[in-house]
């Protein structure tokens, strides 16, 4: 069974706007050996799963940097300093897609890769979402939200059009959502 790690030191090693570097310097309880760790520090996430009066997801196309490419997503982004998730859930949807919704839900929440980020990223469900107003994007943001039907996510994850991990956990979360009676 696993056991907690000693931490004997900490670092800092670079501020990237959007995480800071740390290293930790760890002993192992089963060896006693020290192991030096680099965690990414980052505010948390949300994600948010708008579904509009019709029942249709609003999802986003943006290029990511990471891959090279435009992406099928949901809408989300950082938490600011401050900021509930709720109140980040429902900026960023406006932001994004332009969409407010009458409700929103929360659906969870989950650590996206405790091996090395220390956040959180929070789901949403904005329910009715309808249009609202403007997109508000940041400079280097290019947003399109595309309205996408609920019965072709499954071909969409599959063939790999929507292929972003956090993305289909929100997904799942909100199947759960359905399967719970709570909908």
């Amino acid at each position: 069974m696993g056991q907690s790690w000693k931490c004997k030191q900490r670092q800092d090693r670079g501020d990237f706007k959007v995480f800071t570097v740390r290293q930790d310097d760890c002993e192992s309880p089963r060896t006693g050996q020290v192991h030096s760790f680099y965690v990414l520090e980052a505010s948390d996430w949300v994600t948010i799963v708008p579904v509009t009066p019709e029942g249709k997801f609003v999802c986003i196309r943006q290029w990511r940097p990471g891959t090279s490419a435009v992406e099928l997503e949901l809408p989300g982004g950082i938490v600011d300093q401050g900021e509930l998730p709720e109140e980040a859930a429902a900026r960023e949807l406006r932001e994004e897609t332009g969409y407010a919704a009458k409700t929103l839900i929360r659906l969870g929440s989950m650590s996206p890769n405790p091996a090395i980020l220390t956040n959180r990223c929070h789901f949403f469900l904005a329910s009715d979402a309808v249009p609202q107003g403007q997109q508000e994007l940041d400079s280097a943001e290019e947003i399109d939200p595309v309205l996408i039907d609920q019965s072709m996510i499954p071909k969409l994850i599959a063939d790999e059009t929507l292929r972003h991990g956090i993305i289909i956990a929100a997904l799942h979360y909100y199947d759960l959502y359905l399967k719970s009676g709570r909908a």
